[in-house]
This record gives structure tokens, C-alpha cells and sequence, in this order.
């Protein structure tokens, strides 16, 4: 699904995510993205779109839409009417590959008003999704780290390869605000790769 195992497929795996956030946003519902590189090698892609769906799923009861889709390949979510439709677009197939591409993947959700979260290792579920406290707008945050036994122990994203797909997203849907920030001690040229940066092509 992502080509390989090399340093190329692994940032492929960010492309997955802010593919989704994209969705949102070219789909109106979303103003903002934020891509942000930690210090530990994590990466966080958030957005104010609709918020993944956490509602149960229709085919597994026991499960919430959202964990379907983050661990079922081709069980994309959308909703329409008020009713669950499958879909290949919207956090379709490369998020649940992610997922189980990452040591570790923590999801959070804001859907009315309300903050959900839920934790994976090497896709599989550490427990249920559950509401971890209140919120005022609607969003995702997904921050995963890729798994080492698959990409290395020294497989790291690279802050300016990242950069660069992010500004290249941002140029090729005009519009949409792409938020950038980066752990300093992770930036080698600053002039290549900076640390903060908004990312905005009208």
C-alpha cells in the first residue's frame, strides 16, 4: 500500500493522514490544517473539519465507527443524512494502513462538544474510545509514530521532505491553511525548513 519500507514509503504514511484533513478542508468543512514534528519523532496532523465519526458502526456493533476505520481496510466514513455510508475517500484505506504501520497512533476526536480518544499499537485497539473531556469545535488529531521494526531503528521523518509536502498541498488546493511547526532541535537549515511556518496559497 505505501510501496516499500523504505524512507520514502515511511513519509508516505504522512501523506495518508493530511490526505484526510484535505478531504475536509477542499470539502468546506475544514479552515485549517496543523502538521506538527516533535522532538521524540512523532508526528501530529490536526484539522477543524467534522470529526471522524464515533458513533457504532453499523456492521460491528460493538465497535464505534471510528475504530473500523482505523483498523479496517476500506471502511471509509462518511456520513450522509444522518446515516453511515462506506466511502474509499474520506479516511478511507491509508489511515487503517497507518495505523498498523505505527509503533504507536493515538487518535482524538471532537464531535459535539464532546473530546474523544482512542490508543493503537501496530493497529490493534488498546482499549476502547472514550471521552476524555468537552470541546468547542469539531476536529481530528491523529499523532502516530512510524514502527521501527518495520522502517529501522533509524528510519526518522526529515523536517524539510515533510515541509515540502505540506507547501505542496497547500499550493495545489489554493485556500486552505496549512500550519507548520517543528521541534527546533530537529532543523538543521532554517532557511530550507523553518521552524514555524503557514503554509496559504490563495
Amino acid at each position: 500500500y505505501i510501496g516499500g519500507t523504505d524512507n520514502r514509503a515511511m513519509h508516505h504514511l504522512f501523506a495518508e493522514v493530511i490526505d484526510n484533513s484535505m478531504d475536509e478542508a477542499v470539502g468546506g468543512h475544514a479552515s485549517y490544517i496543523e502538521v506538527e514534528l516533535k522532538l521524540d519523532g512523532s508526528l501530529r496532523v490536526a484539522d477543524n473539519g467534522r470529526g471522524i465519526p464515533i458513533d457504532p458502526h453499523p456492521k460491528f456493533k460493538d465497535k464505534s465507527a471510528l475504530e473500523v476505520i482505523m483498523t479496517t481496510l476500506h471502511a471509509g466514513g462518511k456520513f450522509g443524512n444522518g446515516a453511515y455510508d462506506t466511502s474509499g475517500g474520506l479516511h478511507g484505506v491509508g489511515v487503517s494502513v497507518v495505523n498498523a504501520l505505527s509503533d504507536r497512533l493515538c487518535v482524538q476526536v471532537a464531535r459535539n462538544k464532546v473530546l474523544y480518544e482512542q490508543v493503537f499499537s501496530r493497529g490493534i485497539s488498546q482499549g476502547k474510545l472514550k471521552e476524555i473531556g468537552k470541546a468547542n469545535a469539531n476536529g481530528t488529531i491523529v499523532e502516530f509514530t512510524p514502527d521501527a521494526e518495520i522502517f529501522g531503528d533509524k528510519a526518522k521523518f526529515d523536517p524539510q521532505r515533510l515541509h515540502a509536502m505540506a507547501k505542496a498541498k497547500a499550493y495545489l488546493f489554493g485556500g486552505v491553511e496549512i500550519r507548520w511547526s517543528c521541534a527546533p532541535e530537529l532543523i538543521s537549515d532554517p532557511d530550507k525548513c523553518p521552524a514555524q511556518d503557514v503554509l496559504h496559497f490563495p
